[in-house]
């Protein structure tokens, strides 16, 4: 399990945000944003919910979630640890991307994007590269190989909060979209959060709005 690099982030997500718009540019078209109450969060104390394009059929089907601090805040470093079980894995095919995506969420026009539009930036890396995969669970038998074998599993990923990238506190709406390189779910997970700095003196160069009252989660 690695962290993204820093070089890696700031090239696929680097934006300066305006005051009134903090995102730019297209979402990506395979990704529907979350919107609130659209599907139950997962067990585990989470705002992570699947995603509206998850399946049963995924190949790790999810059964919960849960991350290693909270709440969060900006340049925070915490581990996404997803519990399920693989199914399908002897046609797994190499080259396994996990793709995150941000975007404004539900809070697009108050961030002045026009009506209907949830502009946002992605990035992609190798799943084997950013997975600790355990099998079985509780044995400290960690997989040897990636793809991992059918059965239950922890999936962990380590994430960083990237002030460089985000910048302004306020609504943020992350997926995590996981696919083989033919193109078959791996695992989708998504939530919508509020993301501000611990200290509130780093809060004091941005301007003040509806975001400024947000709190962990939402």
């Amino acid at each position: 399990m690695r962290l993204p690099l820093l070089t890696d982030a700031v090239r696929a997500l680097s934006f300066s945000p305006g005051p009134q718009k903090i995102f730019g540019g297209s979402h990506r078209e395979d990704v529907t944003t979350l919107r609130l109450a659209e599907r139950p969060e997962l067990p585990g104390g989470t705002p992570m919910s699947l995603c509206n394009e998850s399946s049963p059929t995924d190949l790790f089907n999810v059964s919960s979630v849960q991350l290693s601090k909270q709440p969060l805040y900006m340049d925070d470093i915490f581990d996404l640890n997803i519990y399920g079980t693989f199914q399908g894995t002897k046609t797994w095919t190499e080259n396994a991307t996990l793709t995150w995506t941000v975007d404004c969420g539900s809070h697009c026009e108050m961030y002045g994007n026009p009506p209907g539009e949830t502009p946002g930036r992605s990035m992609s890396w190798d799943f084997c590269r950013l997975h600790d995969i355990m099998q079985p669970i509780g044995r400290d038998k960690r997989n040897a190989t990636c793809p991992p074998v059918d059965g239950r599993a922890l999936a962990t990923t380590a994430v960083w909060i990237p002030p460089l990238v985000l910048v302004h506190p306020g609504w943020y709406n992350a997926t995590v979209d996981a696919k083989t390189a033919d193109g078959r779910r791996i695992y989708c997970l998504t939530a919508e959060v509020c993301l501000r700095y611990q200290d509130p003196k780093d809060e004091e160069r941005y301007p003040k709005g509806p975001w400024s009252n947000c709190t962990w989660p939402r």
